[in-house]
């Protein structure tokens, strides 16, 4: 019965190792390595948010632009031709005429246009703020899927590491059992070890290919791109913990965007409750007719029409248009308003937020590496007293298991706490 049995772990230690090695991620042949720097600049030119807030900014421009509109000057000129047929008792008789006007219209004073011209500048910063924004988020996705993928190669190289061990430890239960020194059920035990550290390595493959698809989406690249990335320097100090809140703050593009529209909807309130006002403006034109476009040439400073007048305008009644738009300019303001208080309470929640995780992960980091080193440290002696047959097949599994978790733990807390940092930078403004 035990031969066939061996022959089983042969075998199944064969397939094993082959899909070990078949499982190696196919974008790592061949594959390009793409550094963190590199990987963020390739977000930003594709992120599809961030080129909309772009659009939005030029869009911005455009508004500033027109708005000057009103208060600089309109000049117009026109040539005109015209050809008269009079004809009376069958006596026809035509004339031809050609004229030529140029004429200029001013705006001296007209405070609503003033408000609008104020009111599409601070628009127009809170574009730009908007997509200092968009571009802060673009590179934290960015960090975010790059220190993803990397957590999970680790944690796949974790994996195939318990794969090795656990066929070692099968070897090993398989020549104890040959020679009487250890029990059928140890390694039945140890077989069962190998199938579900197999299984986890399946799972951590699978995570990779994820992880590797979710960077490339976050790049904007075709997801069949061959990608390798390369591991960053190892952990530093942390940055910014002691920075100050509110400076923080005042400091972040997505708080001063929304204060640049709140005042961009004071400047329309400013601009509707203009409409009550009076406006005067300045209009001058010049012109000239003769019969002949030479003569309308060579006369002009002889027969001409000039004019110059000054216009008061004072509204009084348009149909309640004035108020209606004044109050919706008001509780536009009012929105402003509110959306301000949500933004500057959120990213202090965000910062403080960001500021725990990372002192959380620090020690994370602090603790799963002594972990490791004591769970190591378990697992040599757990060997050893196998070796002596003090200790069972369960126990050695169970240290197995807890060296593995360790290594994955490590893992996790290193790349969760890279994540963390660059959290913490995006949400101070940094």
């Amino acid at each position: 019965m035990f031969p066939v049995r061996a022959d089983i772990g042969r075998i199944l230690g064969v397939l094993i190792v082959a899909a070990v090695i078949v499982a190696v991620p196919a974008a790592d042949v061949g594959a390009r390595m793409y550094e963190l720097d590199e990987c963020i600049e390739i977000a930003i030119a594709n992120n599809t948010t961030l080129a909309r807030s772009k659009t939005s900014l030029s869009s911005a421009d455009a508004a500033l632009m027109s708005s000057w509109s009103g208060v600089l000057p309109h000049v117009s000129a026109s040539l005109s031709y015209s050809d008269v047929t009079t004809a009376v008792g069958g006596v026809s008789a035509g004339s031809e005429n050609y004229s030529g006007s140029i004429g200029l219209s001013q705006t001296l004073f007209d405070w609503g246009t003033f408000s609008g011209i104020s009111g599409a500048r601070h628009s127009r910063s809170s574009a730009a703020h908007t997509l200092e924004s968009s571009r802060r988020d673009a590179v934290l996705a960015t960090r975010r899927a790059y220190y993803g993928l990397l957590k999970a190669e680790k944690l796949l190289e974790v994996q195939v590491e318990a794969v090795g061990l656990a066929m070692e430890q099968l070897r090993k239960a398989e020549s104890l059992y040959k020679l009487g020194s250890a029990s059928k059920s140890d390694y039945l035990k140890a077989e069962v070890e190998v199938g579900q550290a197999e299984l986890a390595r399946i799972a951590a493959d699978s995570g990779v290919r994820t992880a590797r698809l979710w960077l490339l989406y976050t790049l904007g690249i075709d997801i069949s791109t061959e990608i390798e990335v390369t591991d960053p320097a190892e952990l530093g100090e942390d940055e910014a913990l002691d920075l100050d809140v509110e400076q923080a703050i005042r400091r972040r593009p997505d708080v001063r965007a929304q204060e640049e529209a709140l005042e961009a909807a004071r400047r329309s309130l400013s601009s509707a409750k203009a409409n009550r006002l009076p406006s005067l403006s300045l209009t001058a034109s010049y012109g000239t007719g003769a019969g002949t476009l030479a003569d309308l040439g060579e006369h002009y400073d002889e027969d001409y029409t000039r004019s110059f007048g000054l216009t008061l305008s004072l509204p009084i009644f348009n149909g309640l248009a004035t108020k209606a738009s004044i109050d919706n300019s008001r509780a536009s303001l009012r929105n402003y308003e509110l959306s301000l208080h949500d933004a500057r309470l959120y990213a202090a929640y965000e910062i403080e937020g960001a500021r725990i995780s990372v002192i959380e992960q620090r020690r994370s980091v602090e603790v799963s590496e002594k972990v490791v080193e004591q769970a190591s440290e378990e697992l040599r002696i757990s060997e050893e007293r196998f070796r002596l047959r003090a200790a069972s097949m369960l126990d050695l599994i169970y240290a197995r298991l807890a060296y593995s978790r360790a290594r994955a733990d490590l893992v996790k807390a290193r790349y969760d706490h890279e994540i963390a940092e660059a959290e913490l930078k995006t949400v101070l403004g940094y």
